[in-house]
């Protein structure tokens, strides 16, 4: 599937409560830069237990369940109208009903109907945060921008950094953020790789595909043999001053669950910059 020209709708799932969080300015800010539209999706999860327990609760628990979870979300979606109103963006708040459902599967429901979701990672809810990733990265078929917490509320079109290797993971990151990269006035292809392994004599063709669309490169090798891959993409991305990091995200299933790859995780926690990522 070819990449968007440009990125116009940015799903922003708000579903833990954190509406006054700064990755909200951070999304407004590339919303902005994109002349795009923020969509501030707010709702709760009721995980109702098994069907058959249903019988053994009094009369009325679940209507009351469904009403304070209705009115809790009626009250985010106020609070995010107070934070949006005065950004100077385009910007939606979608409402989710789906009381029953995680916050994972209800972000990966919206996820579908946007050009990006971004997802804010902070020191609160790491493991929460983190399933939520590996859901819409796995199951929603776009790409997602991890922004740290800490990320200041601009958006820089100078430097980016390709995480690259040969799997489907990277080809589909890197068709994804053909538009960014387009607006980039560097970008590095960066390799890592372990010291015995050899360079993949294909890479010589990604430069000059990059190239028919308009987006100069550079190649940059580094070794993984004494640090992992993702300390090794951090520590450049921070040395080279990049605005964005282009990466796989790659995963593990475990029964139902998805387990992050190391890479992957460590990204999340640790770049310096946001991380567009696609699986």
């Amino acid at each position: 599937m070819r990449a968007p020209a440009m990125y116009k709708d940015f799903l922003l799932p708000l579903l833990m409560g954190d509406l006054a969080s700064p990755v909200l300015k951070a999304t407004c800010a590339i919303a902005k830069a994109w002349q795009g539209r923020v969509i501030a999706l707010v709702g709760v999860s009721q995980i109702a237990p098994v069907a058959q327990a249903w019988d053994y609760y009094p009369a009325g628990v679940y209507e009351s369940m469904r009403d304070y979870a209705l009115a809790t979300t009626q009250r985010m979606a106020e609070a995010a109208d107070l934070c949006l109103r005065d950004e100077g963006v385009p910007y939606d708040i979608r409402l989710s009903e789906d009381y029953w459902s995680t916050p994972a599967e209800i972000a990966t429901a919206h996820a579908r109907y946007a050009d990006l979701t971004v997802l804010g990672m902070g020191d609160s809810e790491t493991e929460t945060r983190h399933r939520v990733f590996a859901a819409v990265a796995a199951g929603a078929g776009r790409p997602v921008l991890s922004v740290q917490a800490s990320t200041p509320a601009t958006v820089g079109f100078g430097h980016a950094v390709v995480a690259w290797k040969a799997s489907k993971e990277s080809a589909r990151a890197l068709s994804d953020a053909l538009p960014w990269l387009g607006r980039m006035a560097t970008v590095d292809l960066l390799t890592v790789e372990e010291a015995s392994s050899k360079a993949n004599p294909l890479d010589a063709l990604l430069s000059n595909h990059l190239d028919r669309h308009g987006v100069r490169t550079r190649w940059v090798r580094r070794s993984a043999a004494h640090a992992s891959a993702g300390a090794e993409i951090v520590h450049h991305a921070a040395e080279s001053r990049a605005d964005l990091i282009v990466a796989g995200a790659y995963s593990h299933s475990r029964l139902v669950e998805q387990v992050l790859g190391g890479t992957t995780r460590h990204l999340l926690s640790n770049a310096p910059c946001p991380v567009l990522f696609a699986h």
